[in-house]
């Protein structure tokens, strides 16, 4: 009897409220035909930052290019990066390697609180190549 009311006090810490998250975003990279003048790719992406999660994205296959790249900062909001402005571009001029940083798109804060908020601090170190068909 006591583990039940202990398990089940209502003085526990209930769960955080619902986490406000943006809607999903299109795949256009997959949709508007960028990825079908590519024969092979290999991108491997690395997020660095002071309050980044340390992980390595690596995408080997067409199907798996995804448009945009989460940030998981914990403070940062309406983050990341565009894979896919970044794949067109490359497409685009029939470049075949890119190394290089890209800088998050969001900012760091409580996105309910006024004033300005500042740039997230996260980068993404990317690193590409493409095989044209």
């Amino acid at each position: 009897m006591f583990l039940s009311r202990a398990c089940y006090d209502s003085a526990m810490n209930s769960p955080k409220g619902s986490v406000k998250k943006r809607p999903p975003r299109k795949n256009l990279v997959a949709l508007d035909g960028t990825m079908d003048r590519v024969d092979r790719i290999q991108v491997s992406i690395w997020e660095k930052g002071k309050d980044a999660s340390p992980f390595e994205l690596r995408i080997v296959h067409r199907d798996a290019v995804r448009e945009h790249v989460d940030c998981h900062n914990p403070a940062c909001y309406n983050g990341g990066i565009s894979l896919g402005d970044l794949l067109r571009e490359m497409v685009r001029g029939r470049q075949e390697e890119f190394i290089g940083t890209s800088f998050c798109s969001g900012q760091e804060g409580d996105p309910e609180e006024q004033g300005p908020h500042p740039s997230c601090a996260t980068r993404f170190e990317i690193e590409a190549a493409l095989r044209f068909r």
